[in-house]
């Protein structure tokens, strides 16, 4: 570690900050896990045991207080991201946020113009751009101009706002490829429109491309894939960790990494552990996060048109706050 480490502080420790963040931070040699908050004592003690963090609090403002912070870590259920964010942001620390970066667009905007304004970091956790492979997809493009896109995440079994969830990576990805959006057709299949069946979409964007998304939860296994067409190539990306490119009627197929089953391998090959040294780089060096809080806007603007297309939901179930217990309780 080096002589002043980054003392970063957590809000929520769940699942994914388990097998995500959480390994990331623990592991990075210039940063010093400060404090976590956690929605139980219980759960702050098993923290405590298996990670090396300082200490737990009661409160994100407690931890803000008496940890000396110089980052937050916004890892809880996307209704109290808003909440966390700005009281990070307002406290003079940078934020890191897990996906999406609020429940409708407009808060999300109004976060990366909180960020703006304060001067402070706000990264969004798009963790695909990290990933290994679709960044070499990218990279591999050299500047050619694509034409066609289609970007499918499927999965079996729904979940609450499943759209927005889930499919926001893929959505954010279009956009990363293909740039904004300026015409949307979509439509879903929803028997309860806070749970769908699944979502698909097409769009066109200013580069003269057009993309396809495709976001299926009743498939029988989990499955995304990107595939690029442009400039006389072809590039299919088959997560995590697979690029097969053909040009000039030749293919070539490169594996990443050993195909591993479970999160531990997931945690690099789909860009968690990048994601989050990509964002202590920028602390250190001050340099705006490849998925800064603007940008994250613009892409929770882009699924939110997707959604409103769709006929779906836009905002959360009034009775969203009895489905989710808070980390603050």
């Amino acid at each position: 570690m080096s002589t002043n480490p980054i003392r970063v502080g957590l809000v929520g420790a769940g699942a994914i900050a388990q097998v995500a963040q959480l390994p990331a931070l623990a592991t990075h040699p210039d940063v010093e896990i400060a404090g976590v908050v956690t929605r139980s004592e219980d759960s702050a003690r098993r923290n405590l045991r298996r990670w090396p963090i300082d200490a737990s609090y009661g409160s994100v403002e407690a931890m803000i207080e008496a940890a000396h912070l110089d980052a937050l870590f916004v890892l809880t259920p996307k209704h109290d991201h808003v909440r966390f964010v700005e009281v990070g942001l307002r406290s003079g620390l940078d934020v890191f946020c897990e996906k999406p970066l609020a429940t409708t667009a407009f808060q999300a905007s109004e976060l990366a113009q909180l960020a703006e304004e304060s001067g402070q970091l706000l990264m969004v956790g798009f963790n695909r751009r990290y990933a290994e492979v679709y960044r070499r997809a990218y990279d591999q493009l050299n500047g050619k101009q694509i034409r066609f896109c289609v970007a499918q995440k499927n999965r079996p079994g729904s979940e609450y706002r499943a759209t927005l969830e889930n499919a926001i990576h893929m959505v954010d990805l279009l956009r990363w490829f293909c740039g904004e959006a300026t015409d949307i057709a979509a439509h879903s299949v929803a028997s309860e429109p806070y749970e769908e069946e699944g979502t698909m979409a097409l769009i066109r964007f200013d580069t003269g491309a057009i993309g396809t998304l495709v976001a299926a939860r009743c498939a029988g296994e989990w499955d995304e894939r990107l595939d690029l067409y442009g400039g006389m190539t072809s590039l299919r990306v088959t997560a995590p960790d697979q690029l097969a490119t053909s040009a000039d009627g030749v293919t070539s197929l490169v594996e990443m990494r050993p195909r591993a089953s479970g999160w531990a391998q997931a945690t690099e090959t789909m860009g968690f552990a990048p994601a989050v040294r990509h964002f202590i780089d920028r602390v250190a060096d001050r340099q705006q996060p490849l998925t800064n809080g603007r940008d994250a806007a613009r892409t929770q603007q882009l699924i939110e048109d997707v959604i409103t297309a769709a006929g779906l939901p836009t905002e959360d179930h009034p009775d969203v706050s009895s489905m989710w217990k808070s980390v603050a309780q």
